[in-house]
């Protein structure tokens, strides 16, 4: 971080540091950090929790979920044009916890919804058309289900907070309920002590009305999802029910991948660039549960797999697994990156449905991959 935006910082919170941050090198941090340890025990406790999350955010994808929450709230797009012109992810962060704290929560809880493994998610679609009711009674009500459900059935739940976030065309509904009492060894002061204390545990519903469905995360309560669905549907989209209460997974056929000549559909102004195979996983069509893995070097030559296959006398197969590696061109804000992931049909994709995973979904359903997808 450099020094001038670290003065900027110092000085939004009324610390003064025992050093002249102007008159030394941005490199200079063991001068700084000395500075740092002189200040009271309860200015540096609040320091340390600022700079985790400002750095926590300072990467591409933080800077990403600031611009998506900049766009719920602003008519233009002046946050995304003026972050763009800070050089440094670092100082872009800084600029945007100093000038526009009220971005700050939403987008740190996108992007912890964003680095949630897609395992956890469970997909209903097919959905009523309904409009979201994101008033606070609708809010309450969900909160006040979840809670009732919770400590009913497991004796957990006694309190619940919701909070709702809208990102472009979807509605994001952060639930906490009360979790069951632990008791921590924890520093208080200079004072170890043990306490009671009362964690809540997550529930993330992302509902998309253009694309009729619901998204439902629940770690570590996966088998009360389909009750979750329905206390969701009755608290905020006012339906008695959804269809068959049953849960969406992506249908992949590979097939057409056995072919070496086959070429991905990219979607318009994709930022895509290259799409290489990197992996096959051939079933063998008789004598039981056998496989041949493929994999060669695709760096200079992206066909390097199918040569691999063409080398080979095989017996009669199936595709069962592809591994895919996909580039993308560097933009003004982001650098080039990959992004590699293996396809197991009948349901098995490692990939989000947002950024960049999104659009690589979009790239499989116009090719003809994930047949039947619903593109952003």
């Amino acid at each position: 971080m450099p020094n001038a935006d670290l003065a900027r910082y110092f000085e939004s919170v009324g610390v003064s540091l025992d050093i002249d941050l102007s008159e030394i090198k941005d490199s200079d941090s063991e001068a700084i950090f000395q500075a740092f340890l002189g200040l009271p025990e309860e200015q540096q406790s609040v320091i340390e929790a600022d700079f985790q999350n400002i750095n926590a955010l300072a990467f591409d994808g933080g800077v990403k979920v600031l611009v998506d929450e900049a766009a719920f709230h602003e008519k233009n797009d002046s946050f995304a044009k003026a972050i763009a012109e800070i050089k440094g992810l670092h100082s872009k962060v800084m600029w945007a916890f100093l000038e526009h704290k009220d971005y700050w929560r939403g987008a740190s809880m996108f992007l912890h919804a964003d680095n949630i493994s897609p395992s956890f998610w469970k997909k209903c679609v097919g959905i009523p058309p309904a409009p979201p009711c994101v008033e606070n009674a609708d809010i309450n009500e969900l909160a006040q289900a979840i809670s009732h459900f919770f400590h009913t059935k497991e004796g957990k739940g006694r309190n619940c907070k919701v909070d709702v976030y809208r990102r472009y065309n979807r509605e994001y509904f952060f639930a906490y309920p009360e979790g069951f009492a632990q008791s921590t060894v924890e520093w208080v002061s200079n004072t170890l002590e043990t306490r009671t204390r009362h964690p809540a545990f997550e529930i993330i519903f992302v509902y998309c009305e253009d694309e009729n469905s619901l998204d439902i995360c629940a770690p570590k309560n996966t088998k009360v999802i389909p009750v979750l669905q329905r206390l969701f549907a009755k608290a905020i989209l006012k339906l008695d029910s959804l269809p068959d209460g049953g849960f969406h997974k992506p249908v992949y056929t590979v097939e057409s991948l056995q072919d070496s000549k086959f070429e991905f559909t990219k979607p318009p102004s994709s930022e895509i660039k290259d799409i290489v195979v990197t992996h096959l996983r051939l079933t063998l069509a008789h004598g039981g549960k056998r496989n041949i893995n493929l994999t060669a070097d695709t760096k200079g030559n992206a066909q390097a797999v199918y040569d691999l296959l063409d080398e080979l006398t095989l017996p009669a197969y199936s595709v069962s697994q592809v591994g895919v590696s996909v580039s993308f061109e560097a933009t003004a804000d982001r650098r080039a990156n990959k992004r590699t992931f293996n396809i197991t049909p009948p349901h098995g994709c490692a990939l989000g449905y947002d950024g960049q995973d999104g659009e690589i979904r979009e790239m499989l359903a116009l090719s003809g991959i994930e047949p039947g997808a619903v593109s952003k």
